[in-house]
């Protein structure tokens, strides 16, 4: 079993493409895809010994893959495709994922970490939850789905496959985060396995197929170290983390509830890099990266959003898809409050600024907003669009009361026109104004000692924003940058490095 890098940029064309590479360190390479040329470097690392004829404890893997990482800092992201048969607990995270999450936070980098593979088909028994180490909070773990579907197999075409773990993970820790093809398995007449396999390499470079969450993971990581190499920015996890899960939806074959998907696909399958990075005219995506401290709080009055986007009848409409990733708090000591931090996002319209008592040691901010609404609250949509499977936004619907619980990751995805018609009255109803709301919260034990140790707790975050024109009726982006623009915002274009362009066949 192998920790190793990925190709960077090797999907900048059809996902499809990016094949299991067995590899090797080979530094300052030119590689030729798409018609595009870039550099990239790879790196194995062998951290497990052969288990036939030797063994190894946790301890000694941890301690391999924390040398791994430490001698090579230069690589930041890295694959690990490696796992147990023992299932993740619901309340105590696992050493092996504490271990993992301290490793990436020291040496700044991101793990692309299989979710483990089951074999309860065979007996026609539920899939298992996630294996342990595939609890960690900072990594970026990978179910599979299955790339088609023959007359022995199990599992529907872009549905998840019966051998990958599902979650959730300890606490209610949204696991795994992503999804990518990964093979498909069945039973013949006489109840042997037979699996539908990927293509991948082998050791020797030819050709073969393989199934597994530990051949999902690697796409993923293909995805992650190519958005790495094409930013033209310092290496940031907790951002690249963002781009993953906010471009991620679920295929139309896959019909579920969304608890179901969760479970399965966490928040879905990415999309390529050019569609991660560039967007439609008719939609804009905001990307806000800060560090929030202990009573502070972000609240933008002027939030926006686009005026054009008014129906003939006068009401808001579109689309909405917001991400938050957090880089947490985290304390090993505490149990199922693993996770010490958090941050609640609300975004939404209002009726109109109003003064506000500033004698009272509560209120920090002199503007309020009057008639405030969170449009990200499931409680503005109807019954019947939460459990509508078949319409098309079922793909990218993402509703969820993460409620009080600490999660390190959050997304929503709603779509206006499925508001009660009570709540559309009241909150999409023009003229209204926009706002964004961003709190932290910590729990009791990090308060008390960031105290004792006479320190502000504090937490990194990556809020992404997508509006969407779903009417096409005009151009977003330079209607939202001209707004961005009359509020005073400070902002810049995202920072692509450019590309080399080559022409084949003269």
């Amino acid at each position: 079993l192998l920790i190793k890098t990925w190709l960077r940029s090797i999907l900048l064309g059809n996902s499809s493409d990016v094949y299991f590479l067995n590899s090797y360190r080979k530094d300052n390479t030119l590689f030729r895809y798409s018609n595009t040329i870039i550099n990239y470097s790879l790196l194995e690392a062998i951290v497990m010994p052969n288990i036939k004829k030797q063994k190894v404890t946790e301890d000694e893997l941890i301690h391999q893959i924390w040398d791994a990482v430490s001698r090579n800092n230069e690589v930041k992201v890295w694959n690990l495709s490696l796992g147990t048969d023992r299932e993740a607990d619901l309340y105590e995270f696992s050493d092996f994922a504490k271990a993992l999450d301290e490793i990436q936070e020291v040496n700044n980098v991101l793990i692309c970490k299989s979710a483990g593979n089951c074999t309860n088909f065979k007996i026609n028994a539920p899939v298992s939850r996630i294996a342990k180490s595939a609890d960690t909070v900072r990594g970026l773990v990978v179910g599979s789905l299955a790339h088609d579907k023959n007359e022995t197999d199990i599992a529907d075409k872009l549905n998840p496959s019966p051998f990958s773990r599902i979650g959730r993970g300890p606490s209610h820790l949204i696991k795994p985060d992503v999804v990518h093809i990964g093979g498909n398995a069945g039973l013949d007449a006489s109840n042997n396995v037979v699996t539908n396999p990927i293509k991948s390499f082998s050791p020797d470079g030819k050709v073969t197929g393989q199934v597994g969450t530990s051949f999902s993971t690697p796409r993923i990581a293909a995805i992650t170290s190519g958005l790495d190499a094409m930013l033209n920015e310092s290496f940031n996890p907790t951002l690249l983390k963002a781009l993953i899960i906010h471009s991620a939806k679920y295929p139309e074959e896959m019909k579920m509830p969304i608890v179901e998907k969760i479970k399965h696909a966490g928040f879905g399958l990415p999309s390529n890099i050019k569609d991660i990075l560039f967007n439609e005219p008719n939609e804009i995506t905001l990307i806000l990266q800060d560090t929030l401290e202990k009573g502070h709080f972000i609240d933008i009055l002027d939030f926006p959003f686009p005026q054009s986007m008014i129906d003939e009848d006068g009401y808001f409409y579109g689309e909405m898809t917001v991400t938050l990733v957090t880089s947490p708090i985290l304390e090993v000591s505490q149990g199922a409050e693993y996770c010490q931090s958090n941050i609640d996002v609300m975004i939404g319209s209002y009726d109109e600024k109003v003064e506000r008592d500033m004698s009272n040691p509560l209120i920090k901010n002199p503007i309020g907003a009057g008639g405030r609404q969170n449009i990200l609250a499931m409680t503005n949509y109807s019954s019947k669009a939460k459990k509508d499977i078949e319409m098309p936004f079922a793909t990218e619907r993402m509703l969820v009361t993460y409620g009080d619980k600490f999660q390190p990751v959050k997304k929503w995805s709603v779509n206006f026109d499925e508001f009660t018609e009570g709540n559309k009255e009241k909150f999409l109803k023009a003229p209204k104004n926009w706002y964004l709301k961003v709190e932290g919260l910590y729990r009791h034990f990090t308060e008390e000692k960031c105290e004792l140790e006479d320190r502000t707790p504090s937490q990194d975050f990556c809020l992404m924003i997508t509006i969407k024109d779903t009417k096409k009726k005009g151009n977003i982006y330079n209607e939202v940058t001209q707004l961005l623009d009359n509020f005073s915002f400070i902002h810049s274009n995202v920072k692509i490095k450019e590309e080399v362009r080559i022409r084949l066949n003269g």
